[in-house]
């Protein structure tokens, strides 16, 4: 018997022992490495698209979708006004118009010190067109007013009130006369009815600052003015009052509730503190200082705690409805 290999079946154990080892050689699939799967039928074939795919629009947030503040395309510049009293003595007055239009309206009432120049550097602050360069009154130039200039804290930049400072009767530019004590009342309503019918003011939105005489013609012609027109007047910040205007102080305060009335004294002052303390309400707020003097213009450039002009930002953000910081 022949037990040796032909070429034939060396030729075959080569060829498996070569099947073998390729089998050896091929690394085993884990069970977490990827595995390529063939396309099946119903898997379409992905063309490369010519054409741009526009992005999807972005829809506007809320605060886009709020219309800007309506210009009011008045100047910034101060315009003289020339109005008259109930009894026909003429008054002058200057209006500082808003950026916006239908913007609240602020008047402001001098004290016997002084006259409106009390309230140059007040009204342009409270105007807040600074980057328009409004021009100051000339007459205005070295006035009480100039004292007040720097110490006015930041206002929001969206603000902007329109501003009415006026002459009372024997003072500054308004007609000199023969007068008495509650005249200062018709003084202070005529104010509030020239002021409701100037172009860009909201006629529903007025108050008033006053100090000293002031202090007490700002809730006056704010009472006399709702009576007669139906409402309009929405607060009165009275800076030291002393029914200097024989108006008395207490009973405005309830007569005009609940519009709001604010009044600020220094517990030393002899008739302010008396007054402002004579009166109360839901929407009455009274601010003593202790150990104060000061009266009226003086409580602004007085270094009091809570300053001044802090509340009466306060003060308009409250009657007003807007920030004003």
């Amino acid at each position: 018997m022949n037990t040796g290999f032909s070429p034939a079946r060396a030729l075959a154990w080569m060829a498996i022992l070569s099947l073998v080892l390729a089998a050896c050689s091929a690394p085993a699939p884990t069970a977490d490495g990827p595995q390529m799967l063939p396309p099946t039928a119903t898997q379409p074939s992905v063309q490369p698209s010519s054409t741009p795919v526009p992005p999807t629009p972005i829809p506007p947030t809320p605060t886009e979708l709020v219309p800007q503040r309506p210009l009011s395309g008045l100047a910034a510049d101060p315009q003289r006004i020339e109005f008259q009293a109930s009894d026909g003595r003429k008054l002058v007055g200057y209006y500082y118009p808003s950026k916006y239009a239908d913007a609240p309206l602020m008047i402001l009432m001098h004290w016997a010190g002084g006259d409106l120049c009390d309230w140059s550097t007040m009204s342009p602050w409270l105007q807040n067109r600074a980057d328009e360069n409004p021009p100051q009154i000339e007459r205005c130039a070295g006035s009480a007013g100039a004292s007040l200039a720097g110490i006015f804290p930041p206002m929001a930049a969206e603000v902007s009130v329109a501003v009415f400072a006026f002459d009372f009767r024997n003072y500054g530019e308004s007609e000199k006369g023969p007068s008495a004590r509650r005249d200062l009342t018709l003084d202070a309503l005529a104010a509030f009815e020239i002021a409701a019918a100037f172009e860009g003011v909201d006629a529903s939105r007025m108050a008033a600052i006053g100090a000293s005489i002031g202090a007490d013609g700002a809730p006056d012609g704010c009472l006399l003015y709702n009576q007669k027109a139906g409402g309009g007047c929405v607060g009165a910040l009275a800076l030291s009052p002393g029914n200097y205007a024989d108006m008395n102080f207490a009973a405005v305060v309830r007569d005009l509730a609940p519009v709001p009335v604010w009044c600020l004294a220094g517990d030393q002052d002899g008739e302010s503190a008396p007054t402002c303390k004579s009166a109360s309400g839901e929407h009455y707020r009274m601010q003593v200082y202790p150990d104060s003097r000061d009266h009226g213009m003086m409580l602004l450039t007085s270094d009091l705690v809570p300053p001044a002009l802090d509340l009466i930002q306060e003060f308009m953000d409250l009657v007003f409805g807007e920030p004003m910081q």
